[in-house]
């Protein structure tokens, strides 16, 4: 709130003999000093009143006003205890419907959630006397009843597979006989008491507007009247990859009930047969959308966009019509069994492959190669690595300057591009910030940006800092043709070095077209090297190359910095003073590797190597020592090997060796116990008794690094720093959620009821 200054409410007179040159602005500051009270008492009073509601209260004033209600304290994240309070009469009244349950568990987990009387799905033996006919009246034996319609007395129909994909999920509508096996809280158990709570961990990430890979348009042998001429293949990932695509989470609060779970609008995987146009075995319009555009890029989806929006240039195909299904393109080099019609997409959307079918090459072919685009939804755990997430930026913290020169990246005609926005830091003046605002494919070569040195490769000369981030709900690719290297124009020039701070945030870092063995990073003789939420190509991918089971690309580094910082000679190394720090903070990265001159800190990260050295030195020497290292929360997939370690909450899947083991502490950290070399450690656990299982530690997998709650040992999961998880989420305090859960459905749950928490996701 805008308050005016006591010295601005004086009489004219005083503040013109203040202005006076002899005593100017003295009057005023001493008036700022009684200013400074007042504001601060204005403060207090209005926390006072702010803290009367729990929409504004202080984080520490909800458990209070929950006293006043009679509410169980929880612990866990602010928002959920906050919501769980500001919702407690509203659920007290309802006396623990379905519906109630369901509100319940979004508010305490932000997860999707559907609640289900599993009693009613039992089947049964009619009575003459007292029929249940299907809803809506109609007998199953109606001759005006679809025959696809699921019978709750009968046996599974399988003539519709649009339903059948519900099979085992939350919105299974068949009937089954009682399971009277002792409920093990993973299985729904359809029995008289028992109560399914289903809920979808995983979050949805929708990526607005990028360009899809194109892999071939293809003619069609012997095309029939009314097939494709020609058949255009692409895969939705901008890389080429194999993705999973899911449906976007749409849900409507404010409904009496609260609306958290609809069949077609979860955040889980777009099932193939729901991708059909008629009902019932499809409902399209819940998954997929088409979008005529006219101008040179169209709108970013709205909040209630679909999984998958196909963009389509208007110069070609306004007027048209097209049609959509769902099949398996796992081989579509062999055609499909029904042939693709003209005017259809088909979509995989196991694999993340679509095929648009086409009349020409010529015209149509050329559009989609040039102006095709999609906006798609896959899913992760978490926040951690790149994804379309809403930032905040503080400019006037980073260096503390206010007014840094900004640059505006596109990749559409009217933007700057990377490459141009990467020229001119090698002269002295404000810290650059580049800010991406598509969710495009950015190709750089880093040997076209102006003032660049060839030192064993290209390389960026700096004389001032640089900050390359995404805007606010996007997601861009920064492909690199060359390794990124860093290093001062002035190496000696203390003052400049000592400015160098460089920053990626949101970007998603890869190579094209260079070895495996190479380094996105190979050169930072910098002050700092930071990246936030950004993801730097790990590979370890599944390959799209039709091999049985699916093969696994290699591993990319992600840093190698050698101990020289990649000067030649020694006098130039010895003028260059600084100690270069890197931090990854919510990033997922490929292998580490850093001479001793380096320290790496890890925020909530994920690393990995697969089987191979995660964290080490950048020397050909097996036996030589990595950098110092810090971890506050992170998951790490590889060896490990370093010269110092401290720092809590890092899950380590394989052997750890620290050479000095006399400095810094590792606190409620999980080992693996083999072997180990190992600083003071404090409360940590070691395997193979501390089991640890990831649902996927494929990269590109939905559940990439999430902790599998069932086989995972019961100490990773709870004994990590503040009591949650340990690992790359245990910022998200998942441990607490599910705790917190458990406790308010059984004061919620009707006696007699039984309830199972299953997740989906």
């Amino acid at each position: 709130m805008s308050r005016e200054r006591l010295f601005d409410r004086l009489p004219e007179i005083y503040r013109t003999r203040d202005a006076d040159p002899s005593r100017y602005g003295q009057f005023e500051a001493y008036i700022g000093f009684m200013d400074e009270i007042l504001e601060a008492l204005d403060d207090h009073v209005e926390t006072l009143y702010h803290d009367h509601f729990i929409e504004t209260c202080s984080d520490w004033m909800v458990p209070y006003l929950g006293d006043m209600l009679g509410v169980t304290h929880l612990k866990g994240d602010p928002w959920t205890i906050r919501a769980d309070v500001a919702r407690t009469v509203h659920l007290r009244r309802r006396c623990g419907t379905p519906g109630a349950l369901e509100s319940l568990a979004f508010n305490l987990t932000g997860w999707a959630a559907h609640a289900v009387e599993l009693r009613e799905r039992m089947v049964w033996n009619q009575h003459l006397n007292h029929q249940r006919p299907d809803a809506g009246g109609v007998p199953p034996g109606a001759l005006d009843r679809h025959i696809a319609d699921p019978v709750r007395h009968g046996t599974v129909n399988l003539r519709d597979p649009g339903v059948l994909g519900f099979l085992g999920g939350a919105f299974d509508g068949f009937a089954r006989n009682a399971d009277l096996r002792p409920r093990d809280g993973t299985t729904a158990r359809v029995n008289l008491p028992n109560l399914a709570l289903f809920v979808w961990r995983l979050r949805d990430h929708l990526v607005p507007v990028a360009r899809p890979f194109e892999v071939a348009t293809v003619e069609q042998t012997g095309p029939e009247e009314g097939e494709a001429r020609f058949a255009a293949r692409y895969t939705v990932d901008p890389l080429g990859r194999e993705m999973r695509l899911f449906n976007t989470f749409r849900y409507n609060p404010g409904a009496e009930p609260p609306d958290f779970s609809v069949p077609d609008r979860t955040p889980g995987p777009m099932p193939a047969a729901r991708l059909e146009e008629e009902e019932p075995t499809g409902n399209r319009d819940e998954y997929i959308a088409v979008d005529i555009f006219d101008g040179s890029r169209p709108d970013d989806p709205g909040a209630d966009a679909v999984g998958l929006t196909v963009h389509l240039p208007g110069t070609v195909f306004a007027g048209t019509e097209w049609t959509t299904r769902g099949a398996s393109l796992c081989a579509w080099e062999d055609g499909l069994r029904v042939p693709l019609r003209e005017r259809e997409i088909v979509v995989d959307p196991v694999h993340g492959r679509v095929l648009l079918g086409l009349a020409d090459d010529a015209t149509e072919g050329a559009a989609l190669r040039s102006r095709l685009r999609l906006s798609h939804t896959c899913a992760a755990p978490g926040e951690t690595g790149a994804w379309p997430v809403g930032r905040r930026f503080e400019e006037t913290i980073w260096l503390g300057l206010a007014e840094p020169e900004v640059v505006r990246v596109t990749v559409h005609p009217g933007g700057t591009g990377l490459r141009a926005a990467l020229s001119g830091l090698s002269e002295e003046g404000p810290p650059r910030i580049i800010e991406i605002a598509d969710s495009m494919t950015h190709r750089v070569n880093l040997a076209d940006v102006d003032d660049i040195v060839d030192e064993d490769g290209p390389t960026l000369t700096l004389a001032r800092p640089f900050w390359i981030r995404a805007a606010t709900g996007q997601r861009p690719v920064v492909e690199f043709r060359q390794p990124l290297r860093l290093r001062p124009a002035e190496p000696g020039n203390v003052a400049q070095v000592a400015g160098l701070d460089i920053r990626f945030d949101g970007t998603f870092l890869t190579l094209r077209n260079a070895p495996v063995a190479e380094a996105i990073v190979t050169r930072a003789a910098v002050n700092s090297l930071r990246f936030v939420g950004v993801t730097l190509d790990p590979g370890g991918h599944h390959l799209l190359d039709g091999s049985a089971g699916g093969s696994l690309a290699a591993h990319q580094p992600a840093l190698f910095l050698e101990p020289d910082l990649g000067f030649d000679d020694a006098d130039t190394l010895e003028a260059f003073e600084e100690l270069p720090e890197v931090v990854m903070e919510n990033c997922v990265s490929g292998p580490v590797a850093m001479g001793p001159r380096y320290t790496l800190r890890l925020v909530n990260s994920t690393v990995d190597a697969g089987d191979g050295l995660a964290i080490g030195a950048a020397d050909a020497d097996a036996l030589a020592w990595g950098p110092r290292t810090e971890v506050d929360g992170v998951t790490v997939l590889g060896r490990v090997r370093v010269r110092e370690a401290r720092g809590q909450g890092g899950l380590f899947r394989d052997r750890v060796e620290v050479r000095d083991h006399q400095t810094g502490c590792l606190s409620f950290c999980r080992f693996s116990g083999d072997a180990d070399r190992l600083a003071q450690n404090f409360a940590c656990v070691f395997g193979p008794a501390a089991r640890v299982a990831f649902t996927s530690t494929v990269h590109g997998n939905p559940g990439y690094g999430q902790l599998d709650r069932v086989t995972t040992a019961r100490e990773v999961l709870e004994d990590g720093p503040e009591a949650d998880e340990m690992g790359a989420y245990g910022y998200q305090l998942n441990s607490h959620k599910f705790r917190n859960l458990g406790i308010r459905l059984r004061e919620f749950t009707p006696v007699g009821v039984r309830t199972i928490l299953k997740t989906v996701t």
